[in-house]
């Protein structure tokens, strides 16, 4: 080992920059000016406008599920519990009921068969649970 002077100091094999611009060598970055790699890019395209009678049966597939849920018979994919709670599932059989209803009109026959079917499994499944 080389003996050193007490004024002198070894060079370090490797320096160090601070690329943080804090202080007054420039404005501090924030989060705001950060762009976030999980965002979607600003030159993306905007998502297509869903047409009412799809946002209806895409409303209808969610309530018939949180109707199965509330009846107990699948699990909430949110607990991973499974609980009754009647007075919801009836409310979401009846919404079902209603949407089908307006939508029915614009439905192609085999799609109005199979809403009309599936309102009718989901109110005898709800007959059987409240056990009437």
């Amino acid at each position: 080992m080389p003996d050193k002077s007490p004024g002198e100091e070894k060079e370090p094999s490797f320096r160090v920059t601070d690329r943080r611009r804090v202080g007054a060598e420039g404005p501090r970055e924030t989060a705001e000016t950060r762009p976030d790699p999980q965002s979607p890019k600003a030159e993306a395209s905007p998502p297509e406008d869903l047409a009412l009678p799809d946002l209806v049966r895409l409303f209808v597939a969610e309530l018939q599920m949180r109707a199965l849920i509330d009846m107990g018979l699948i699990a909430n994919p949110a607990t991973r519990l499974v609980a009754k709670d009647l007075p919801q599932a009836r409310l979401a059989i009846n919404c079902v009921a209603a949407l089908i209803e307006h939508l029915s009109p614009l439905a192609p026959p085999a799609e109005r068969d199979a809403l009309q079917q599936m309102v009718a499994e989901l109110r005898l499944h709800f007959v059987r649970q409240s056990g009437a």
